[in-house]
């Protein structure tokens, strides 16, 4: 059985996980880590980091890395060498766009600086919003054909993709409006289909993170 762990909140580091292994029915364990509690367990895992996984007794971390089993497991990875360079692009696009914002999120959440979070926040929207998923749209554009799936293949690029707009999108990242989209109109409507892919959007994963 596979047991993850992650923080007693949704994001989109361990939805990629339970929603990659709920679409080919792997069962699993979901362990949430209340955030008070996580000083004193933070030893117990690798990197002194989730979301972690552990098999057979053995903890795994890295959310690429788990990302990557999870996909495998499912048959939402890929053989193909070239398509396996799409999907692990829109993992490490994931990743960069959220290195990006993490300052504002701590400097409102950690560090309670109001004036310090409107700062930062307004800094990564005018330089960072529309550049870093233009390159998320253009990844789509050059090497999806009919700009459905990035490999043409529902995956967990897709997974990915479509978590991480939905978070951008959900109103819940004070300052950002979904009308960013707007200028993004093959990313838009590629997110609108995702949307409404059935095989995803039956999901109760999918249903408790958009509800």
């Amino acid at each position: 059985m596979i047991k993850l762990i992650y923080f007693d909140f949704d994001f989109w580091r361990v939805d990629i996980l339970r929603l990659s292994l709920s679409h080919s029915n792997i069962p699993y364990e979901f362990q949430r880590i209340p955030r008070q509690d996580w000083s004193k367990r933070k030893k117990e895992f690798p990197f002194g980091q989730v979301p972690s996984m552990i098999i057979d007794n053995r903890p795994y971390a890295h959310t690429h890395s788990l990302a990557k089993f999870c996909a495998i497991r499912s048959s939402l990875y890929d053989d193909n060498e070239f398509k396996i360079l799409i999907i692990d692009q829109v993992l490490d696009w994931a990743n960069e766009i959220t290195n990006h914002i993490a300052p504002s999120i701590r400097a409102a959440m950690r560090e309670k600086n109001l004036e310090k979070f409107k700062k930062l926040r307004k800094e990564f929207i005018r330089n960072d919003l529309i550049v870093w998923f233009s390159y998320l749209e253009n990844l789509l554009k050059n090497f999806s054909t009919k700009k459905q799936f990035f490999t043409d293949k529902f995956s967990i690029a897709d997974i990915t993709a479509w978590r991480i707009i939905f978070w951008f999108c959900s109103g819940k990242l004070e300052l950002i409006n979904d009308s960013f989209l707007n200028e993004l109109p093959i990313l838009k409507k590629y997110y609108t289909g995702i949307n409404n892919y059935q095989p995803l959007t039956k999901l109760k994963v999918f249903q408790s993170i958009v509800s």
